[in-house]
């Protein structure tokens, strides 16, 4: 018999943005925001997996303001905002180690890229992401989180007060 992992939950979420220049932009422009998560049960049941597939594409004249960045969920260690494009890609997973009923530890990786950059030397390369956090739940009954995560990428870091989880 194969051994075979179906995942506990699974969230999907798509969005559209658009900036039309008859609600005061200079150009127009749209945004499709994609979020993929899987979440596995581990260890009895103590334990989670969790693995994040993300996409933001920028349809059209983007400009600055509207360009989306590499961090914060989309991989974490990346906090100065200097990898932006129109688009960008990411995966990443995270192991979350309960070894407490309120106490928990998490380890997580990541690899993400971006399109459409105003530095074209940014386009396509890779910008991995890696690090650990401490979690604790705030209320007895409630699955409701907090905690601090540090992460490095690639030339940069981030230190990351959480309230419930990255993703």
């Amino acid at each position: 018999m194969p051994f075979i992992i179906q995942p506990k939950e699974i969230k999907l979420r798509a969005r559209w943005i658009t900036y039309p220049e008859w609600f005061g932009n200079e150009v127009s422009a749209n945004k499709i925001i994609s979020e993929y998560n899987s979440y596995f049960s581990v260890r009895n049941k103590t334990d989670v997996i969790a693995a994040r597939f993300a996409g933001k594409f920028g349809l059209g004249n983007i400009s600055f303001e509207q360009q989306v960045t590499i961090g914060n969920d989309d991989i974490r260690g990346y906090s100065e905002g200097k990898y932006r494009g129109d688009g960008l890609m990411a995966i990443q997973g995270e192991y979350r180690y309960n070894f407490h009923k309120r106490m928990g530890v998490v380890g997580f990786a990541g690899v993400a890229t971006i399109y459409g950059s105003d530095t074209p030397s940014f386009d396509w390369k890779l910008y991995p992401g890696a690090g650990i956090g401490y979690r604790y739940r705030a209320f007895k009954n409630e699955k409701f989180n907090v905690g601090l995560d540090g992460a490095v990428g690639k030339g940069d870091w981030g230190v990351y007060f959480r309230i419930g989880e990255a993703f």
